[in-house]
């Protein structure tokens, strides 16, 4: 799934309306290990959007603006370009840093107030730097809401659930908090306070420790009153490894009345200009296209691809895609949308907050496979269905493949002993071990035949893997120790 893919997903699982919005994304939800991650990534949304709704005390009142910090004027081209995806461009601070987390807030013009906890660490290599996005976590939340006497606490923290636990934990304790509050208490399995944790600059992080059995938090001031509680269970519900229950005495704080707000009518906007008309086909579909509504038919698509890419709910992810050149880097946008499969499926995809809908001209069409991918595997690494509609769109899907092949092979299992030096290996029974499709090279600045992915290992255990595209592009990625240290895959590999 790529990040246009995944944004628009969770979109459609938690629609954003005006008090709120939701970026986990970017970058983990595409990683291995697919069933614990969604996992954990769901939890953290239902925590935010239990927030959202709001736990209150009594409204009575906004606290003021109590988040000022250090602006960040550095952003990288490609910060730029995905906060613009996620609609949240805006002024930036940065309010703190704790246990290598770096805490902003982003005041947008629209009187809109994101928070976001991202990734605070130094000392990158040159491929950490370039793919970097320092906002990891990030929710907008009416001010209204947060921060007031009624909701002192935006928590971000989230529960996750590992093999072997017997019991959910609360993992990575993080959040925001109001001056009143002094400091978070975590309730235990036991509806007993069992941990307590400062905050300090309106911001607070208990690093990777984790609960397990925690049921939810509570936020006290100095004096230890009591001022809001979140609880979010007691137990385990065996089906979703979500808790279920109460939190005994520490009751969850009353919602904030609000005045009702006017409902905005889920419409497309369509931007200005000519309605442009596309059609393409590939892999036995077809698209057509008019300005912002896609029609694609698989009337022709075999049996086989049919089972790939209907999910067990009966459903297909489609969408169309155009490519962007950001501060020299090729970007994806667009838009993807979960829909009933049938031998038509027609789309027009949405976007929040109101902004213009993609519309044609595009690049290409994909539809993907509900199905998890492992290197080398038999699904090979396009998507299900592939339409390009254009010639640079052509370029791009059979680059992204090249890329894919090489980021999925960084991360294999069976890589893992050559990419830590478990055991020692030279450049040729390294390729003897992962198999035919790869082949040994004689030079870092070596490059393999064309169907063929190509490994050289050198001293200091630095190790180039390299791809050759049908385009005749060379794509690389060397690790050093272990650790990714120079790529071309940016914008092709979303992670690796």
């Amino acid at each position: 799934m790529n990040e246009i893919q995944l944004r628009d997903s969770l979109f459609e699982l938690f629609p954003p309306d005006s008090h709120l919005d939701w970026d986990d994304v970017v970058r983990r939800a595409a990683r291995p290990r697919v069933r614990l991650r969604r996992l954990t990534l769901v939890l953290a949304l239902a925590l935010l959007v239990t927030l959202a709704v709001g736990s209150a005390l009594a409204l009575s009142g906004r606290l003021g603006n109590l988040f000022r910090g250090t602006p960040v004027s550095d952003l990288t081209p490609r910060e730029r370009f995905l906060l613009s995806e996620l609609d949240m461009t805006g002024k930036i601070e940065l309010l703190a840093r704790r246990n290598g987390k770096a805490f902003y807030v982003i005041r947008q013009k629209n009187g809109r107030v994101c928070y976001s906890i991202g990734d605070a660490r130094k000392n990158l290599t040159p491929a950490q730097r370039e793919r970097r996005f320092r906002f990891g976590g990030t929710g907008c939340i009416d001010p209204r809401i947060f921060p007031t006497r009624a909701v002192p606490v935006l928590d971000q923290s989230y529960y996750s659930y590992r093999r072997g636990d017997a019991e959910a934990r609360l993992a990575g304790l993080q959040g925001f908090a109001a001056d009143p509050v002094d400091r978070i208490g975590v309730i235990g399995r036991d509806n007993e306070i069992i941990f307590t944790l400062p905050v300090e600059g309106n911001v607070y992080s208990a690093g990777r420790r984790g609960f397990i059995g925690a049921h939810g938090i509570v936020a006290l001031d100095d004096k230890g009153k009591m001022l809001w509680v979140q609880c979010t269970a007691v137990g385990r519900n065996p089906a979703t490894q979500l808790p279920a229950g109460g939190c005994g005495k520490y009751k969850n704080s009353p919602q904030p009345k609000l005045p009702p707000v006017k409902a905005q009518p889920r419409r497309p906007v369509e931007p200005p200009g000519p309605l442009v008309v596309q059609h393409g086909s590939g892999d036995g579909a077809t698209v057509s296209i008019r300005g912002s509504r896609i029609k694609a038919s698989f009337e022709h698509v075999s049996a086989k691809k049919r089972e790939l890419l209907r999910s067990k709910r009966g459903q297909i992810t489609l969408g169309c895609f155009k490519l962007v050149i950001v501060g020299g880097q090729k970007n994806q946008t667009g838009a993807y949308s979960t829909k009933p499969f049938t031998e038509v499926v027609r789309i027009r995809p949405y976007t929040p907050f109101g902004r213009p809908v993609p519309r044609a001209p595009f690049d290409g069409c994909t539809a993907m496979g509900m199905y998890g991918h492992t290197w080398n595997d038999a699904h090979g690494t396009h998507d299900t269905i592939e339409i390009a509609l254009t010639a640079r769109g052509r370029v791009y899907l059979a680059e992204r493949a090249v890329a894919r092949d090489l980021g999925w092979l960084a991360r294999a299992r069976s890589f893992r002993d050559i990419r830590y030096d478990l055991r020692p290996f030279t450049s040729s029974t390294a390729a003897r071990w992962l198999g035919d499709h790869v082949v040994p090279l004689g030079s870092p600045v070596a490059t393999p035949p064309l169907g063929k992915l190509g490994i050289w290992l050198g001293p200091a255990r630095r190790i180039m893997l390299v791809g050759r595209a049908p385009t005749g592009r060379r794509l690389f990625f060397e690790l050093r120790r272990g650790i990714a240290y120079r790529t071309n895959l940016l914008g092709l590999a979303q992670s690796f």
